[in-house]
């Protein structure tokens, strides 16, 4: 078996980080939501929280992507751009994804809305207590 060396800020083709569960969660969650929402009171109220979820939920897969293809070890500073690279780009997404939703999504249950964006927002504060906080630390 030979290890291979890498340069610090190249990409890695190893097993991606357990962080990326937190994604398919985010995606569980907005499901469970826009069935929970449809069965309650229809199909407005199902999309409305799909648009929800996913108003989150595809910024956040985007920002992960971004700042998680680095070795954490050898590339520190390959990790500190793309995390500010990939906030501001989230940011940016989620505005977007604001002003689409609210421009063309009609009619809407904003009340559905915003309850599953929030919900789903706060599976970043759950993940830990998910899988504990070594589970959620890279591989090298």
């Amino acid at each position: 078996m030979q290890i291979s060396r890498r340069k610090p800020g190249q990409k890695t083709d190893r097993m991606r980080p357990p962080v990326h569960r937190l994604i398919l969660v985010q995606l569980g969650v907005t499901l469970a939501m826009a069935i929970a929402g449809y069965l309650m009171a229809g199909l407005v109220m199902a999309y409305s929280a799909l648009l929800g979820g996913l108003t989150y939920t595809l910024p956040n897969a985007l920002f992960t992507q971004q700042v998680f293809r680095y070795r954490p070890a050898r590339a520190i500073g390959s990790i500190v751009k793309a995390f500010y690279r990939g906030e501001v780009v989230k940011l940016v997404l989620t505005a977007l994804c604001f002003a689409a939703v609210f421009k063309w999504a009609d009619p809407l249950d904003a009340r559905m809305f915003f309850i599953t964006f929030i919900l789903v927002l706060l599976t970043n504060s759950l993940a830990p207590a998910l899988w504990g906080s070594k589970s959620l630390k890279l591989r090298a």
